[in-house]
């Protein structure tokens, strides 16, 4: 049970620590080269428009070259940087679609569920391998749950409308309020 205990408060702070890290959804992630390689090219074109378009002393000048610097920096500097001489605009474009892609929450909770066994398999003791246990059944019913869902949209996409119906007026009589909340989720996860 000490083990157990201990598998907890480490496992916690982890969890409660991901909704208060700063982003308007828990996880974000890494910039893609694109993101670099656009932030780049923004501030190497900022510099120009400074040093040759605008007095090296206009203050809106110096603004944008700092901004866009510091966007540079926290993106990190690409592996090929662009041309500057050449449109790089599909490149702005994926970077605008990386920008708004969040992780699958149904993959990020697998991988806390792994981490979860993980951390309980470095502990001995009945109540670590008990957590491990739960944590892998866990894991487990999740998938269940994603392989039924994807089964009946399957088969209602081949359906007549009076099977779909039918499959609707019976699960709709079947499943908790909450399942249903489970699984419209997993529905709009597997449509993006």
């Amino acid at each position: 049970m000490r083990s157990l205990t201990i598998c907890l408060a480490c496992l916690l702070p982890v969890l409660l620590c991901l909704p208060l890290s700063g982003c308007d959804s828990a996880l974000r992630f890494a910039p893609s080269e694109a993101q670099k390689q656009t932030a780049d090219a923004t501030h190497r074109t900022a510099l120009i428009v400074q040093a040759r378009g605008a007095e090296p002393a206009d203050p809106q000048a110096n603004r944008l070259v700092s901004g866009t610097a510091a966007a540079a920096s926290y993106f990190g500097p690409p592996s090929a940087p662009l041309d500057l001489d050449t449109d790089y605009s599909p490149v702005v474009a994926q970077a605008s679609a990386d920008a708004v892609a969040r992780p699958d929450p149904w993959a990020v909770a697998d991988d806390l569920l792994g981490v979860g066994i993980a951390v309980a398999g470095l502990f001995t003791g009945a109540g670590a391998i008990k957590f491990a246990g739960m944590l892998s059944q866990a894991r487990a019913k999740a998938q269940a749950l994603q392989e039924i869902v994807k089964g009946s949209e399957i088969f209602k996409s081949t359906a007549t409308a009076g099977e779909v119906q039918a499959f609707k007026k019976a699960q709709s009589q079947a499943q908790s309020p909450a399942t249903e909340v489970l699984v419209a989720e997993i529905k709009a996860s597997t449509k993006t």
